[in-house]
């Protein structure tokens, strides 16, 4: 009885230690055969080029692969370049991309034929919230200030967007205004690669206001070279934006939750997905991303790769209702 006992407790244990370890569990069907590729589809510096390298860097510390990896920023195109990359690697398990709401709206506005269709979804990760900023010195004051000189005069500022024109901040700029009912086709829209390009040209006086991830605005706002006027959160954040109201707060629309996930290439195998779906869950879970997630006032909300898929459906459909009242989506 105390052998047969023991065989028991050891074949249980060695099953949980492959469920605690991707890289045991995938000793024992697919791992990685030679180095992965982290694609992320925006210039360095930017919120997307954060998620991937943070996560780059959790499991390569945590040495969750057996091989090596990269990092590759190929930025271009509202996130195009970056797809069409990862498109033409269909069955490859070792190609992967950082993505965000972008993968939905560049398609539902015609920028880009591919969606989260066309690939693998393997990970939703966090939550980033978007703020809107000024430099220190400029005459806006406020989310209603803002509004308000839209109002009398749509033409009167420079608005940075990250990406392109039509995507995930272009839409964080249109529901508040829309809802006050700025004329929106006569706007000044500035398109950048990435939030820190975009907060650059902020800083630098050749935009009057940003849309941009909170981790890129956080630390300026701290240090009083920039004034954030209103976040897309429901609730007001903490630490160096909490003084910031919520859109809500000041009478408009304007919630809005601009997602992180990984989406890997079409066709790979259900093993495959398995495999990165754990790397990704242990990477999410770690108390360093945790620290990472708050220090960013990132929502961490992992979703697996069935779970992603859905949501991405989910937030496609709802997405592409409120870019078609907002002009955005493309005719059909």
């Amino acid at each position: 009885m105390t052998g047969k006992f023991l065989g028991i407790a050891s074949r249980l244990a060695l099953a949980a230690f492959g469920v605690l370890s991707p890289c045991i569990a995938g000793a024992q069907g697919w791992s990685p055969q030679r180095n992965v590729e982290l694609i992320v589809p925006s210039s360095a510096g930017g919120s997307l080029d954060t998620t991937g390298r943070t996560v780059h860097r959790i499991w390569e510390d945590s040495k969750l692969l057996p091989v090596s990896s990269t990092v590759s920023n190929r930025a271009g195109g509202g996130h195009a370049v970056a797809y069409s990359f990862l498109n033409q690697r269909a069955g490859d398990p070792h190609y992967m991309s950082i993505t965000s709401s972008t993968l939905l709206t560049s398609n539902i506005n015609g920028r880009i034929p591919l969606t989260y269709s066309d690939f693998t979804p393997l990970a939703v990760l966090l939550t980033e919230y978007i703020a809107f900023a000024v430099r220190a010195d400029s005459p806006i004051k406020s989310g209603k200030d803002l509004i308000e000189t839209l109002r009398r005069s749509p033409e009167s500022l420079s608005l940075a967007l990250s990406s392109a024109a039509g995507g995930t901040h272009h839409i964080s700029f249109g529901l508040p205004f829309q809802s006050a009912g700025v004329d929106t086709s006569k706007l000044k829209f500035v398109a950048f690669n990435s939030s820190g390009e975009a907060v650059t040209a902020l800083l630098g006086g050749h935009v009057d206001v940003v849309s941009a991830g909170t981790v890129n605005v956080a630390s300026h706002v701290e240090s009083g070279k920039l004034r954030v006027l209103a976040v897309t959160s429901s609730k007001r954040l903490t630490g160096p934006l909490a003084a910031a109201p919520t859109w809500p707060e000041l009478g408009y629309k304007g919630v809005f939750e601009n997602w992180r996930g990984v989406i890997g290439a079409k066709g790979i195998t259900q093993e495959q997905t398995v495999f990165w779906e754990n790397v990704f869950r242990r990477v999410t879970s770690g108390e360093e991303f945790r620290k990472y997630a708050e220090q960013n006032q990132w929502d961490s909300n992992f979703k697996g790769a069935e779970e992603s898929r859905k949501f991405m459906a989910g937030q496609y459909n709802e997405l592409k209702g409120v870019m078609t009242y907002l002009g955005l989506a493309k005719k059909q």
